[in-house]
């Protein structure tokens, strides 16, 4: 399969990537895309957590709430005029999800196309965790309760790196770990991605991390092949490749190319493209 299209794509605004989206459909347009949408991290209200929660959880790698409408917007409509007879080009977000806020989710979504769903922090014990920070079985199942109150709302067309939970989740001598408890995280948010049309990316992301030991052999940290084999039993489940793009050479590169062998290996019902008005209408 060639890259078609591409719904997961950062900027510089989101504080720890390179380019505009100029830069990026430049590479898109070169490389013979037909589609990019603009996801970059979109920002969590200080008013949503506590200073410590804020402090605590990669807030500093998101967009600030002033520059997603007075730089981020503008300039999606500066490229959409510029090169919009070009290649089709969407706009979106990859956002958390906190519970409680959801009137903020829908007056995002009167601003953008569509969102997507990247958890990287959820609600445990004490406040949120951040799960770049060491998981447990308790965790893991916390954090798939969160993906599946998320999909529920009707609000995320697209679940980012669904098996980055699994990421710090490894045993006593390092190895990464696919227990049960792993594995029923996995079926509810699989299970719940079909019952809510969520689209599973496989993430392109992942891979520029390098491989570790798994119980698979020498594996990404995501995605994983535990994962991906579990969602290949599910023959109703949706996926699309993410390039997580934070620099626009990384577009349309090998390790794309060896993100989309790796989804070709589980005969996955991949999306070459996504009809996102189609999807809205769906999740509504």
């Amino acid at each position: 399969m060639k890259l078609q299209a591409n719904y997961h794509t950062h900027t510089a605004l989101c504080g720890h990537a390179a380019g505009m989206s100029g830069d990026y459909i430049r590479e898109a347009i070169a490389n013979g895309l037909k589609e990019i949408g603009f996801s970059d991290h979109g920002p969590i209200p200080r008013a949503f957590m506590t200073p410590r929660e804020y402090a605590d959880n990669w807030l500093e790698r998101q967009m600030d709430e002033r520059i997603f409408e007075s730089v981020y917007l503008p300039d999606l409509a500066e490229s959409i005029r510029k090169y919009g007879s070009k290649i089709s080009i969407r706009t979106g977000l990859e956002i958390e999800y906190l519970p409680g806020h959801d009137d903020y989710y829908r007056w995002l979504l009167t601003k953008v196309e569509y969102l997507v769903l990247g958890i990287h922090y959820f609600p445990s014990e004490g406040g949120l965790y951040n799960a770049y920070d060491r998981m447990d079985a308790p965790r893991i199942a916390e954090y798939a309760a969160l993906a599946e109150q998320a999909l529920s709302t009707g609000f995320f067309t697209i679940l980012a790196h669904p098996d980055l939970f699994l990421m710090t989740y490894r045993d006593e001598q390092g190895v990464l770990l696919f227990d049960e408890a792993a594995a029923a995280a996995t079926r509810r948010i699989i299970e719940a991605s079909v019952k809510y049309g969520v689209i599973l990316e496989v993430n392109g992301g992942g891979p520029r991390r390098g491989r570790y030991v798994s119980q698979d052999g020498m594996d990404w940290l995501y995605p994983r092949t535990a994962f991906w084999r579990v969602v290949a039993s599910y023959p109703d489940a949706r996926a699309v490749i993410g390039c997580d793009t934070h620099n626009p050479p990384n577009l349309c590169d090998a390790v794309i190319d060896a993100t989309i062998a790796f989804a070709e290996r589980f005969k996955l019902n991949l999306l070459p493209r996504i009809d996102l008005e189609s999807e809205r209408k769906r999740q509504r």
